[in-house]
């Protein structure tokens, strides 16, 4: 049983069975509970389903502080409360999985002696999934390398890369829930009109532009932070305006997902990338 929280200033602590903080508990990370939205209509039996959702989770941490001497022992209680601020968002890593949180509620009860206090922290996680720690990433459309180092050249010349040969990908989202991705397309060229075609669902998103070598365009489809944007270097600008209007914000199933990509121009000279965090309900 061991857990790391990382604050938004950067600062973190690690919780564990041993000193100087023993965690005893933590509840919260497997159980998590909805709300189910009915309908009763006037002297029905029972009533008609709508929807759930998933409410926040909550997430609590019981442990003590151990320490040599009681001056010791303010100093860590200090730390800890520095650290799990009510005044800055934070981080929760646990079991190779990781949650964004705030601080609801974090305290002390003080034994006998003085340099043994009890802490309890109660953590509020506002979307109350699970995330993988680093994104995952799919190549839909690029160029592989065909050359390693030692490197001989045959007289008849070499191919120093290829296309991939196939315009469809199957797309393993391996969390419990669909998730949110982000699409980048990169033009090599001259190309008109990047899609991204969700077959599974017939969604598609489209791009009304034409690119010019060097341009890479950006998709967002992340529940509460959809957003399409333009990167030339450093320098981002969002190009909403270029979205067809029957572009969806699709997201990954759990799941196999099968994708194809393609351009009205030169679909050849397209390279397309997916990155997203499988969500999971619990570790």
């Amino acid at each position: 049983m061991e857990l790391t929280y990382t604050n938004s200033g950067g600062e973190s602590i690690t919780l564990k069975q041993s000193r100087p903080y023993f965690l005893t508990k933590i509840d919260g990370t497997g159980n998590i509970r909805q709300t189910v939205n009915t309908f009763k209509a006037p002297d029905q039996d029972g009533a008609f389903y709508i929807s759930s959702t998933l409410d926040m989770r909550n997430i609590t941490l019981e442990g003590t502080v151990i320490a040599d001497t009681p001056d010791e022992s303010y100093t860590r209680r200090q730390r800890l409360l520095q650290i799990f601020s009510p005044k800055l968002r934070g981080t929760l890593l646990y079991r190779g999985r990781q949650i964004s949180c705030v601080v609801e509620e974090a305290g002390f009860t003080v034994s006998s002696r003085q340099r043994i206090p009890n802490f309890f922290i109660s953590l509020l996680c506002p979307s109350p999934f699970f995330e993988t720690l680093d994104e995952i990433r799919e190549e839909l459309a690029s160029w592989m390398p065909l050359f390693e180092f030692e490197l001989e050249i045959p007289e008849d010349g070499m191919e120093f890369g290829a296309r991939q040969p196939s315009q469809i990908i199957t797309v393993d989202n391996i969390g419990d829930v669909s998730c949110g991705c982000e699409i980048v397309f990169r033009a090599l060229g001259t190309v008109t009109n990047p899609e991204l075609l969700k077959l599974d669902t017939g969604e598609y998103i489209r791009l009304l532009t034409t690119m010019s070598a060097g341009d890479e365009l950006r998709v967002y489809t992340h529940f509460a932070g959809k957003r399409v944007v333009s990167a030339s270097g450093s320098t981002i600008t969002n190009a909403f305006s270029m979205l067809d209007t029957g572009s969806v914000f699709f997201q990954l199933a759990a799941g196999i997902n099968t994708l194809r990509y393609d351009a009205s121009v030169n679909m050849d000279l397209l390279e397309v990338s997916i990155y997203y965090r499988p969500q999971f309900l619990g570790v």
